[in-house]
């Protein structure tokens, strides 16, 4: 019963990090979608502070951040399999594995949140906008260095562009996380 009661949660956190996935770069142009980053960032935020538990909360940041980073890197299949002949479900495990690991910064991130800014209303943006700077600078630096699709990138057109000169793609991220 309470796993039934979870699907949602579940669901609406893929949901997200495939629409952040797709906020990067839209399928059908290419184009980031500003708004859509936007939207993502604010489902998953919604959806933390309503878990149980902080593992669960670091569960379903877990779970957004490995299918937006799945849904990022699917060239990674097409370089491993087509160019590098490696089979198609080792070269499918492979993103699966590396979106796995690095997801788990996201985990951390998000079972910080919901740790820290639970019953704290006022507390709750900027707390989750530090998590996430934090998981995006751990993600882009330490182990693998493996920045790519950084939500940041999101915003290369739209009202955050004007800030990237300043802060970078890193700020944008903190700067859409608080948002």
């Amino acid at each position: 019963m309470r796993a039934l009661a979870a699907a949602p949660a579940w669901g609406l956190a893929a949901l997200a990090g495939l629409a952040q996935a797709v906020s990067l770069a839209a399928p059908w142009n290419g184009q980031p979608l500003w708004w859509l980053q936007l939207v993502s960032l604010g489902l998953l935020f919604a959806l933390l502070p309503v878990q149980p538990t902080w593992r669960r909360a670091g569960l379903i940041a877990w779970l957004f951040a490995l299918t937006w980073l799945a849904g990022s890197w699917w060239w990674l299949f097409i370089s491993m399999h087509v160019y590098g002949g490696l089979a198609a479900p080792l070269a499918a495990l492979a993103v699966f594995a590396l979106a796995s690991f690095l997801g788990s910064y996201y985990a951390v991130a998000g079972a910080i949140a919901w740790r820290l800014a639970r019953g704290r209303r006022a507390w709750a943006a900027p707390v989750f906008a530090a998590a996430w700077l934090l998981a995006e600078l751990m993600r882009g630096v330490w182990f693998t260095g493996f920045p790519w699709g950084a939500g940041g990138y999101a915003h290369v057109e739209g009202p955050l562009a004007g800030l990237a000169p300043l802060i970078g793609v890193y700020g944008i991220g903190f700067v859409a996380a608080l948002l």
